[in-house]
């Protein structure tokens, strides 16, 4: 009975379709390999560049809201439902033997990029000085949700107290 095994293994490999097999779990593990390798350096550096990206764009819209007449001093603070996203390029292959396999594109080693989503605001803090006077309020809110390209009910502006 265990010669029958040895022999059905011995055709299977002459057959060829042991050696497809293992062709296709070197590439899966390859791709594995290939997008663990990408997605730890950015989650590395992802949470940084989420961080300087909050941190450039509050200081950035401080500083114009700021220019506004009456605004006085200016802080901005930006919550984000989530850190962005990065949209990489595939291929997808389909074997002789039928099997479906997808792998990133790969240009100099390096991961095909075609994406970069920017976080996604979900709410916006703006504290100015000259926050009492409405006139002042509403342009800072309609400033803020200008440049960010948002809808207003995710701001609120509060005077400085």
């Amino acid at each position: 009975m265990n010669d029958n095994k040895q022999e059905r293994g011995f055709k299977k490999l002459k057959s060829g379709r042991l050696l497809e097999i293992m062709v296709v779990v070197i590439i899966v593990v390859i791709v594995a390999i290939v997008l663990y390798n990408f997605l730890t350096k950015r989650d590395d550096g992802g949470e940084n560049v989420s961080a300087d990206y909050e941190t450039a764009l509050e200081a950035q819209l401080g500083a114009v809201l700021s220019d506004i007449e009456g605004a006085g001093e200016v802080s901005v603070m930006i919550s984000f439902s989530d850190e962005g996203e990065t949209v990489i390029a595939t291929e997808t292959k389909v074997l002789e033997d039928g099997t479906v396999v997808t792998a990133p594109v790969l240009v100099d080693g390096e991961v095909v990029v075609l994406e970069v989503k920017k976080p996604e605001i979900s709410g916006v803090l703006i504290v100015a000085e000259g926050a009492d006077d409405l006139s002042v309020r509403f342009d800072l809110l309609s400033a803020a949700a200008s440049v960010l390209d948002i809808n207003q009910s995710l701001i609120k502006v509060y005077a400085r107290g």
